[in-house]
């Protein structure tokens, strides 16, 4: 029973916690509703307590700048403030832009507009997002679902809550990714929304990954590779972007079903290996020389390798040029040398 207590007193804490915390998205420029600018006028706060958020919004800052002057509040500045203001920051987090263009007009924004829910957001982005896939579709042909990334806002919220309300979109151009300006549309209980969205639209990139497990040693076919796509940057100079890339090169380690190939998992087949006898051509003048060496190291086609003569072992180095044949390139000798 007295461990029952504990687990509860512990959920209860935890809820509390959660409860307690927010998070504060600065805006990148605001207009105080007042003669005060206060932290609901520079940040957008997502909390599951209303009450919570309507404290923290009236939390005062600094006076507004009068008319037509400006001021730029900086994150630092804005959490010293609140810091001298009793606030721990520590339970709350910050995320939007990193300083806050402060105007000087009085145009006032609604208690809704103020304290968003997470939930509200993410839900109303979703279907913006779905809303904008949608129509990209209808103007080119789309073979992956491409990646956008757009920042959330009051009026994207206000026109995107309602799921019985449908979301139009218009605006962007070919070659329709990079960053594209949209207007989207929506019916309110409020009246007509309508708003512009910049979304950066890219599509995803292509990566080789295994089909099924390799050993070490194999040589990669067709059938043991896909493409697969993933967010930009994700391992975009580690790898390889096309199947032709890889089909005929051998493995240098054992590679696991799904793994995208990296540039280290990969090389050309061994034609040769150390201590083989190799074949060296040495060309000069027209005229081709053959003799045999014994390679000191491994080498794949086009790879150079030393090798060693087979009577004094003097080393030298050979590029391969098939299995287990390499050539140099011999330099004649000037007549004026020779004598």
């Amino acid at each position: 029973m007295q461990k029952l207590s504990a687990l509860l007193l512990i959920i209860m804490v935890w809820v509390e916690n959660c409860t307690d915390a927010a998070e504060l998205r600065l805006r990148q420029q605001c207009c105080p509703r007042g003669s005060v600018i206060t932290l609901g006028d520079v940040a957008e706060i997502y909390t599951v307590d209303k009450q919570q958020c309507e404290k923290l919004s009236s939390i005062e800052l600094l006076p507004a700048p009068l008319a037509p002057q400006q001021r730029v509040l900086r994150i630092r500045e804005i959490q010293d403030l609140l810091i001298m203001r009793g606030i721990n920051l520590a339970d709350h987090r910050f995320s939007g832009s990193n300083q806050v263009i402060v105007g000087s007009t009085n145009d006032t924004l609604s208690d809704h507009d103020q304290c968003l829910s997470v939930s509200a957001v993410k839900r109303s982005q979703r279907r913006v997002q779905e809303a904008i896939l949608q129509y990209l579709k209808t103007k080119t042909a789309l073979k992956h679902e491409p990646i956008l990334q757009f920042e959330p806002n009051t009026a994207l919220t206000r026109a995107a809550g309602n799921p019985s309300q449908p979301i139009s979109i218009s605006g962007g151009s070919p070659p329709w990714t990079g960053m594209q300006h949209f207007e989207v549309a929506a019916d309110t209980p409020q009246g007509p929304v309508r708003f512009a969205l910049d979304v950066q639209v890219t599509a995803p990139s292509a990566m080789v990954a295994a089909v099924h497990p390799l050993a070490r040693d194999a040589v990669i076919q067709q059938s043991d590779v896909t493409l697969v796509y993933q967010s930009p940057g994700e391992g975009e100079n580690s790898g390889f972007h096309a199947i032709e890339e890889v089909v005929g090169k051998q493995t240098t380690r054992a590679i696991g079903e799904g793994k995208i190939l990296g540039l280290d998992d990969l090389q050309s087949p061994l034609m040769v290996h150390r201590g083989d006898v190799v074949t060296v051509y040495a060309t000069s003048a027209g005229i081709r020389a053959r003799t045999t060496a014994r390679a000191r190291e491994d080498g794949g086609l086009g790879t150079l390798v030393t090798v060693e003569t087979m009577q004094d072992r003097k080393t030298y180095q050979a590029r391969v040029c098939g299995i287990r044949e390499a050539d140099v390139i011999a330099q004649a000798v000037p007549a004026a040398e020779r004598k």
